[in-house]
């Protein structure tokens, strides 16, 4: 069962909704603040699931895209954007913006100017060989990376290779990601 709570600022002493100055700044609020409290894993899945069945028609695309962007924007309006300085803050910028536990979205390695990241969680698209879906899919980790001024390519796709997890590599907006090798053509034309 769900239990409604209202926030301290949006009640008056007497338990009261009081209304903002501003109805839509109210709105905004109660939906940030649900969202910070509610952003775990099972959510995360159950918000995403359209994302990746949409993903998988080609003639979607267009809508698969602004959805992911979308989900990217809700996330850093929910949790904050940072500046990170260096390529190690990028990922750890990326990890901050995953929901719990973290830990299934590990911060692998860093290595000059990339940093090495996994997703391990069971992906919807794992085994189906649909790379093109994966990289419309993951829009949205390329939308919080661009957000925080880098970029990100998937190494090694679960659609792909079938394995439990997907490897991913983050670098500064601009940078180079040729040298590396991707699971779909796709990610060389836009990181």
């Amino acid at each position: 069962m769900y239990e409604m709570r209202f926030t301290a600022d949006l009640v008056d002493d007497h338990g009261a909704v009081m209304a903002a100055a501003n109805p839509s700044e109210r709105g905004v609020s109660m939906v940030t603040k649900l969202l910070a409290r509610t952003y775990r894993l099972a959510v995360f899945i159950n918000v995403g699931r359209p994302l990746f069945l949409i993903s998988r028609v080609d003639r979607l695309e267009p809508l698969a895209l602004r959805w992911a962007r979308a989900l990217a924007w809700v996330v850093h309006k929910t949790l904050g954007r940072r500046t990170p300085t260096s390529v190690g803050d990028l990922a750890q910028e990326w990890n901050r913006l995953m929901p719990e536990p973290r830990s299934t979205f590990p911060v692998v390695a860093v290595d000059g100017d990339t940093a090495f990241v996994e997703i391990r969680i069971r992906c919807p698209l794992r085994g189906t060989g649909d790379a093109e879906a994966c990289w419309r899919s993951m829009e949205f980790d390329r939308a919080l990376m661009r957000a925080s001024g880098g970029a990100l390519v998937v190494m090694q796709s679960q659609a792909v290779t079938g394995q439990p997890f997907c490897k991913l590599a983050i670098r500064r907006t601009g940078a180079d990601f040729s040298d590396l090798p991707v699971a779909h053509p796709r990610w060389r034309q836009r990181g």
